[in-house]
């Protein structure tokens, strides 16, 4: 049984003026010349070939080596963005795999970009392949024996985006959570991000940060701390007594690094503080 989206082992029963037709006991598929990565075939060798639907939504075969296959688990390139309908990933195949509009957030801003990466598997459906985001158990079924250290930065990709936080996972399938107190802009998915390790939960998920260092940060903070007080008339229900879960709530930020900001700010003579309540001087 011709099995679509993996590699079957198939007889070239024929050859046409289009390809050949490659069979698997009374089961045929078409293979055009283009998709034919071996030249010297002829009728009666056996070949591995990839079967898929081609943009007719036809069964189709190619003897070329697929980017992805069903029950795999790889971090791919997206190539193409349709706002109408989703992005696409090349699959090395005439047809591309599409990641469907229903798969992705509401807010196109959220979107990847043409150059980012997901991680994704591939979903055989009737007349079509199309690409899924990986799940957690995905990534896991693929992990391998690295291990990353408290403070090293590493290199990933955000896949998934909840209200809590951003979901990332480095070339080695590791996942690595930031929570949103750990993060200073929007982001999309599939972007490529310097996560900072700051907690192990075990050797395949970690927590990260993508604030910089403090230094560099307390400007950053100082700035998201103004825009919030020029957009709500110049008042802010925070002050320096405010507890975590009442910074976390209205500026998504941690305590430590919302007092530090707000006492730069205050002695800048930029905010003064009254009834619990901060103030933006005029």
């Amino acid at each position: 049984m011709i099995k679509v989206g993996n590699i079957n082992k198939l007889i070239v029963s024929r050859k046409t003026d289009l390809g050949y037709m490659l069979k698997d006991n009374d089961e045929e598929v078409f293979m055009h010349f283009n998709d034919n990565a071996n030249k010297n075939i002829k009728v009666g060798d056996t070949v591995e070939a990839f079967v898929y639907f081609d943009k007719q939504q036809r069964t189709c075969a190619t003897t070329k080596t697929p980017n992805l296959k069903e029950f795999e688990c790889k971090i791919l390139e997206i190539n193409e963005v349709n706002s109408k309908i989703g992005v696409f990933v090349d699959n090395n195949t005439s047809k591309d795999l599409l990641l469907s509009i229903n798969d992705l957030p509401l807010k196109f801003e959220s979107w990847p970009k043409v150059g980012d990466k997901l991680p994704l598997t591939l979903k055989v459906k009737p007349h079509t392949l199309v690409a899924k985001i990986a799940t957690k158990d995905n990534l896991l079924e693929n992990k391998t024996d690295s291990k990353y250290a408290i403070g090293e930065t590493i290199k990933a990709h955000i896949f998934r985006i909840v209200s809590e936080g951003i979901n990332a996972v480095s070339d080695d399938f590791k996942i690595i959570f930031i929570h949103k107190t750990m993060i200073r802009k929007q982001y999309r998915l599939g972007e490529e991000v310097d996560v900072k390790i700051i907690h192990i939960k075990n050797d395949n998920e970690y927590n990260g940060s993508l604030i910089e260092q403090k230094e560099s940060q307390i400007g950053e903070d100082e700035k998201i701390i103004l825009e919030y007080l020029n957009s709500h008339h110049g008042v802010m229900p925070l002050d320096s007594k405010s507890q975590s879960e009442e910074v976390e709530r209205v500026i998504s930020m941690s305590r430590k690094a919302f007092k530090r900001a707000l006492g730069g700010l205050y002695k800048e003579e930029k905010v003064y503080f009254e009834n619990d309540k901060t103030y933006l001087k005029k």
